[in-house]
């Protein structure tokens, strides 16, 4: 009687498969697949991280990674500030345009008004476009592209006027280059601890804060959320003068490592920083993304020019790359928003 009762259990299937059954396995595989999807910057940046890991012996080393960390963070905080305004609904084209004015004014006020001076002449520069942005978008009924296009148009021209279209070479005390370009804190340079600080007080913003919210709900419905009570012009020319301030806080980097003002910094800054953005998962249509998403999205294309560098690769054939892994990104990004909705 023993016998039989052990043999008809061993033949009848477990609790868990009774529970989950034929259904519960294709949950299950839905279950991972949108997790995927859902997350595939991240799977991403892993891949890249353990590719790149064993076609150089160099890649994983600390010198490189914080090397890496330390040329993106320019870009890192144009992209900062693009999460804002893409999250909102808008884009904005003239981040580079602004870093490379903030290196001229910069350079110019260094002497004049010293480097306490200087910061706040660079960081009310960046105020001064982003509202400019903001105000042209709201108040004048111009699309952000259009918009963002001529300021960018204006600020690479400001920058070309107040320089006389040549490089300005300034001194800068010690402190300012320690902090803003050449300096380490450890292993870690003092302008990674600086974007990073920016970096976490955005995410902060974004996801703790009423102000994230209300920048969610612009750019998934402004109709909706201007009848819930938001003052939709407001946060939208918020979301820009950040943007901004992230754009003169780059130009700062900049005059803080090489010493000068260059008109013509900044070229496709812009780019790299909405290709981050995106890349990272932050829907173009807004209403959802967040900075940490924008960081993953930084890395991967951080990382992958420079496993590209040391493998020795073309630079042309990096362009290729970087286009190819942002249509990429797009195609799953649309997908995932079609699966949520």
């Amino acid at each position: 009687m023993m016998s039989s009762e052990v043999g008809s259990s061993a033949t009848q299937p477990s609790l868990v498969q009774r529970l989950l059954g034929a259904q519960g396995d294709e949950r299950g595989r839905d279950l991972v697949l949108r997790w995927l999807m859902n997350n595939a910057a991240l799977v991403g940046l892993v891949l890249l991280i353990i590719v790149s890991a064993l076609l150089s012996p160099h890649f994983l080393t600390e010198q490189n990674l914080f090397n890496v960390l330390r040329q993106w963070t320019m870009v890192g905080l144009i992209a900062m500030g693009l999460t804002f305004v893409i999250m909102s609904g808008g884009i904005d084209l003239s981040g580079g345009a602004i870093l490379a004015c903030a290196t001229v004014v910069g350079a110019l006020a260094m002497p004049i008004f010293g480097p306490v001076g200087a910061i706040v002449a660079v960081l009310l520069l960046g105020v001064a476009f982003g509202y400019l942005n903001g105000a042209v978008i709201t108040w004048g009924r111009v699309t952000p592209f259009v918009a963002t296009l001529g300021t960018m148009t204006i600020a690479r021209g400001v920058a070309l006027m107040l320089s006389d279209g040549r490089t300005i070479i300034t001194e800068t005390p010690e402190w300012f280059q320690f902090w803003f370009g050449r300096g380490f804190i450890g292993p870690v340079p003092a302008p990674v601890i600086i974007a990073a600080a920016f970096f976490i007080a955005a995410g902060v913003a974004l996801r703790m804060t009423r102000y994230g919210r209300l920048v969610a709900m612009v750019g998934d419905n402004e109709v909706a959320a201007h009848r819930c009570g938001v003052n939709v012009p407001r946060v939208k020319r918020s979301v820009y003068v950040i943007h901004g301030v992230g754009a003169a806080l780059a130009g700062l980097l900049f005059l803080g490592r090489l010493g000068v003002g260059e008109p013509a910094s900044g070229a496709l800054f812009e780019l790299n920083g909405i290709a981050a953005v995106v890349i990272g998962g932050t829907p173009f249509t807004g209403g959802a993304g967040g900075v940490g998403l924008t960081f993953i999205g930084l890395m991967v294309i951080g990382l992958t020019y420079n496993i590209l560098n040391l493998l020795s690769v073309s630079p042309y054939a990096q362009d290729i790359a970087r286009g190819v892994i942002i249509v990429v990104a797009v195609m799953f990004s649309v997908r995932s928003i079609r699966a949520k909705r």
